[in-house]
């Protein structure tokens, strides 16, 4: 059974200031405990081995789905809504995945703009669509 994890965590920046994330993991697993285990496995060697989990201090289960079928019509998992301007963050699609089983797709304005911007630039994303 497919089982996708989304977790929240606390970090200590380099400048020791407080941050927080998210990042969200995926298993074909027998249970629910099991996807636990091999999420926190996971999390584990990614702290051990990976200088973006460095500063990681605490990690939370925010969700995890067990997906007995795939639906044929699209199907929101999470959503989350904040007060206030959208903080300044760095984000990244399968930052550590080196398989293709899974590909990563974003919206082709900003996947355009994103690859001609400087490492450390921060951009603002183009609507995808917009009520206003």
């Amino acid at each position: 059974m497919l089982y996708i994890g989304h977790f929240s965590f606390d970090e200590v920046g380099s400048d020791t200031g407080q941050r927080h994330g998210y990042f969200t993991c995926i298993v074909d697993s027998d249970s629910a405990d099991q996807a636990v285990l091999s999420f926190h496995a996971l999390i584990e060697k990614m702290k051990r081995e990976n200088s973006s989990f460095a500063n990681i201090a605490v990690v939370y289960i925010e969700d995890i789905f067990e997906i007995r079928r795939v639906p044929e019509t699209a199907a929101i998992l999470r959503m989350q809504s904040s007060e206030g301007e959208f903080p300044k963050s760095v984000s990244r699609s399968l930052p550590f995945v080196e398989t293709d089983d899974i590909a990563a797709y974003g919206w082709a304005p900003d996947v355009r703009r994103i690859r001609k911007a400087e490492t450390d630039e921060v951009l603002e994303m183009e609507p995808f669509m917009d009520f206003t």
